[in-house]
């Protein structure tokens, strides 16, 4: 009997898990706004930002200087000359991750926002941010993501923990949603909310995993949280195992 159940769980994840693929993203583009939060990430943040203004569906990118001791002002700066209104540059002190979210979400304008890192490459040139917003024109409240690994000019270490940490990761939240109704987290490295709803609740200070924290604090109010697998972003990782 257990093992007629197994197969019978199996079979209907892996056809719903099929019926998800076959979504489409949604073309709307323009209507996103994108904030990220920086601290001393002056080597990796141009880039970083120029991919999000090069991506269609962001209207504004919002970046906020947590504090930085480092370049990091400068680099926005820069990226300011370069795009002028797309870039809205905020600077504050030290609040951490939270606090500088929510500072620069009180410059957001458009319904939906996407939350991201500052050592995170978004890919400016395919749809992963359709298949979020899709989710949320269907209904969602917040939608999560994929962070794999940034891989370009990385090691060996970086290439062998990606191998084994894209497909488990989409393979864990796929369960997380299919038994339990939504992701067990929407990583702080790819989230997108509806603003009016990330304005209601926001970040706690009460934790360090301000992204666990939110998650589990809209489902416990009834929110609908939502996966969308083919959204993938890439966060920079260590090339040493110390």
């Amino acid at each position: 009997m257990k093992t007629l159940l197994f197969i019978f769980m199996t079979i209907a994840m892996l056809l719903w898990f099929l019926s998800t693929l076959r979504r489409k993203p949604c073309q709307k583009k323009g209507c996103i706004d994108a904030i990220i939060p920086a601290y001393n990430e002056g080597p990796c943040l141009a880039q970083s930002l120029d991919n999000l203004l090069r991506n269609p569906y962001f209207c504004r990118v919002i970046c906020v200087n947590d504090g930085s001791t480092d370049n990091t002002e400068a680099v926005m700066a820069e990226v300011k000359r370069k795009w002028g209104d797309r870039f809205v540059a905020v600077t504050q002190k030290n609040t951490g991750k939270g606090g500088a979210l929510m500072h620069g979400l009180k410059y957001a304008t458009c319904d939906q926002v996407f939350l991201s890192d500052a050592d995170t490459f978004v890919p400016p040139d395919n749809d992963g941010m359709g298949y979020m917003l899709a989710e949320i024109e269907r209904g969602a409240d917040a939608v999560g993501g994929i962070p794999s690994t940034a891989l370009k000019g990385a090691g060996l270490l970086p290439h062998i923990r990606a191998t084994v940490k894209l497909p488990m990761i989409v393979m864990k939240r796929t369960l997380q949603q299919f038994l339990g109704g939504a992701p067990f987290i929407i990583s702080g490295a790819c989230g997108m909310f509806r603003t009016d709803v990330l304005r209601k609740f926001g970040f706690s200070d009460r934790t360090k995993v301000e992204d666990l924290d939110l998650t589990w604090t809209l489902v416990a109010n009834g929110y609908r949280i939502r996966q969308a697998n083919r959204c993938i972003v890439y966060p920079q990782e260590c090339n040493s195992p110390r």
